[in-house]
């Protein structure tokens, strides 16, 4: 393989990876939405969930639910890992390419070859530029494709052990209702009657205004 040869391969290399960061941003969204999902569900379930109650049900519920708080957890740092910390290498712009162009024309001005050495200079700059770019932006992708790997992994146990959670919670709700329940109707019921020995409450009629005197007219 011949230079050319490289410098084909190297440049479609480039162009390969950007499309590639495109997509494996675009896959983010999905686990996204899953990651706000559980935790909002987590979180109904936390401030829902009644305290106090022994019993096998309030055992498994916390057991699930702190081992699916811990796979949310590290679901949400490999997502984080894979959408942030990576800097990708990007070509140079038209005008810093011209502005390096013309530099070479003033510097191989007064040779005799000067348009063929401009032209393999110029040709070396970008064939420098997409050798090292297209490599250092593979290394990136392949960061995130591994960490969204694993944050897929992780936020997929995060559900599985969040629906577990909710079977024993709604046992623990049951109960926690039963409870409330039994508590409220052995509750003694206010009563009115007269104790022995009480004076009897007198309510007093409302006072009434007096009505104007009328005097008679003295003939």
């Amino acid at each position: 393989m011949n230079q050319e040869q490289l410098f084909s391969f190297y440049e479609k290399l480039y162009f390969q990876e950007l499309e590639r960061r495109e997509k494996l941003s675009a896959r983010l969204n999905v686990p996204l939405a899953i990651l706000v999902a559980v935790v909002g569900f987590l979180s109904f379930m936390l401030n829902n969930a009644p305290i106090g109650i022994l019993g096998w049900p309030s055992f498994l519920f916390w057991a699930f639910f702190v081992s699916a708080s811990c796979a949310t957890a590290v679901g949400a740092w490999f997502f984080k890992a894979s959408w942030f910390g990576h800097t990708d290498k990007l070509l140079p712009t038209a005008n810093e390419t011209e502005a390096y162009r013309s530099q070479l024309i003033a510097l191989y001005k007064d040779f005799d070859e000067k348009e063929q050495l401009v032209e393999d200079a110029l040709k070396q700059y970008l064939y420098d530029y997409y050798k090292q770019f297209s490599s250092e932006n593979t290394v990136n992708n392949d960061a995130r494709a591994y960490h969204l790997y694993q944050a897929t992994y992780a936020i997929t146990v995060a559900v599985l052990l969040a629906f577990s959670a909710f079977i024993p919670y709604f046992f623990v709700k049951q109960e926690g209702l039963k409870n409330g329940n039994q508590t409220t109707a052995a509750a003694p019921p206010a009563t009115t009657e007269k104790r022995e020995g009480q004076r009897p409450e007198v309510s007093l009629p409302a006072t009434s205004p007096k009505p104007e005197q009328t005097t008679k007219q003295v003939k």
